[in-house]
């Protein structure tokens, strides 16, 4: 007897129901999946600029392409689906400026679109017409999967690749045809994977951030693909007693969702406008403000307080040496002392060139990151989900700064009407320079135009990110 013939896990038979029957009616779902795949692409496409973002992307070995296959934004290379998605998943986060969510867990939904942009370009080619509204219908069930897993349930010493593991194979699995049955084997699949440790975020800080979750993915779509061609899953992979992930990983808690499926997570996706950790983006924010109060005055600060919350200082308060990019854009006293010298924020601040300037570890070394409760509570309320961060500045004279407090980060939800302008600004300057003239020119008016991006066929974008 085939083990998919068991009764599953309701978990699991939940999210192949969703990804097969829900119908996606929310126009506010499609408006905000529209926004995070261009802005994703756009991040994708700055990130060719980074030589180690190219190192990583680049064939295993040098012959490993695929004629006809998946193509790779802003280059030459067509891969296989797995191998495509990883490399277009890892550069849309290498500069760590796509859109993220937290709960008690969090992560980057946005690292998913490299998958599925990866699958439907795949079988495009191979003659099937798939528009661009079936890719964001399937984005926005992703980042609902990946989401709601995160909210309420604490991965402990676990990456949060794990949910977006199983998103991906859900909804791949979909695209690539499969029902209920094979989603259900390749979501399980996923699971029976085991989950990495989450060392390479914290307290180690090292590229693999930046390929965490597209790697896992990339495994996704290989469980989707396994899963179209036969293979049997574990229905019971997260109840089963023991060595399932409830009791294996989870020390013996199921997972809780705030909600049934919907659209809960694409509506209230985070945005980043700033290049760096979610934690920071406040902080810089409040650090623009200081800047002109503080610029002509540097060498006089004594020292700067950073008010923030508990998940902050678990994340990004990082002293001690920062050797590389991947340390410095999760460093908040990095992000604060660039803020303070220049009044902005580029990732090439956190290049060796930039940190050599001998004021970033001067001020770096003055700035203290401390706890306001009130924040810890307002971070971890539901109702609320601020992110607030103040800063004040204080100078040898006894003088200080005012303090600047920023409550919601630009990216939130209540900010959209403020940070929808200042979003198109980054996809244009993200994508400024890097596709010929008219294949740029193509995806701005399909950036400006919602309803005729949907109508789109995915040989036809993708092909317009071409070299």
């Amino acid at each position: 007897m085939a083990l998919v013939e068991e009764t599953p896990d309701q978990t699991l038979s939940d999210i192949a129901a969703y990804v097969t029957e829900t119908k996606i009616e929310s126009s506010q779902a499609y408006e905000m999946a529209h926004l995070a795949l261009f802005d994703f692409i756009g991040c994708a496409l700055k990130a060719l600029d980074e030589p180690e973002c190219r190192r990583v992307i680049k064939p295993i070995v040098p012959d490993a392409i695929v004629p006809g296959g998946a193509r790779v934004p802003g280059t030459g290379y067509e891969f296989d689906p797995a191998t495509a998605a990883f490399a277009i998943g890892t550069m849309g986060r290498w500069l760590d400026f796509n859109d993220s969510w937290f709960g008690k867990g969090g992560g980057h939904p946005s690292d998913m679109w490299g998958a599925i942009l990866a699958t439907a370009d795949y079988l495009a080619r191979r003659g099937r017409e798939i528009k661009m509204d079936e890719v964001l219908t399937l984005g926005i069930k992703a980042y609902e999967i990946m989401g709601l897993h995160l909210m309420e349930n604490e991965f402990g010493p676990y990456d949060y690749t794990a949910p977006l593991k199983a998103a991906t194979a859900a909804v791949i699995c979909r695209l690539a045809g499969g029902g209920e049955r094979e989603i259900i084997n390749a979501v399980s699949q996923g699971w029976a994977d085991g989950q990495p440790l989450r060392i390479y975020r914290h307290p180690y800080t090292t590229p693999r951030k930046n390929w965490g979750s597209p790697d896992a993915a990339a495994r996704g779509i290989w469980h989707a693909l396994k899963a179209i061609d036969g293979e049997d899953g574990f229905p019971r992979v997260l109840s089963t007693a023991d060595v399932g992930v409830h009791d294996a990983e989870q020390r013996g808690v199921p997972f809780t969702y705030p909600a049934p499926y919907g659209t809960h997570v694409m509506e209230n996706i985070l945005f980043k406008v700033y290049p760096a950790q979610f934690r920071a983006q406040t902080a810089m924010e409040a650090v623009i403000g200081l800047h002109p109060q503080v610029q002509g005055r540097l060498d006089e600060i004594d020292h700067v307080d950073v008010y923030t919350h508990e998940r902050a200082l678990r994340t990004v308060d990082k002293r001690g040496p920062l050797t590389s990019s991947s340390e410095r854009d999760h460093c908040m006293q990095y992000i604060v002392t660039i803020g303070l010298i220049h009044g902005c924020l580029e990732y090439s601040h956190y290049h060796d060139k930039a940190a050599a300037d001998p004021r970033v570890d001067l001020l770096r070394g003055k700035i203290q990151l401390i706890e306001r409760e009130s924040y810890t509570k307002g971070f971890g309320d539901p109702e609320v989900r601020s992110d607030a961060t103040a800063v004040q500045v204080f100078f040898a004279d006894g003088s200080s700064s005012e303090e600047i407090e920023v409550l919601f980060p630009l990216g939130d939800k209540r900010r959209r009407d403020a940070a929808r302008p200042v979003l198109a600004q980054k996809f244009l300057q993200n994508t400024a320079g890097c596709l010929d003239g008219l294949n740029g020119e193509n995806l701005r008016v399909l950036f400006d135009d919602p309803g005729r991006f949907r109508d789109i066929t995915v040989d036809k974008f993708m092909g317009m990110l071409t070299v």
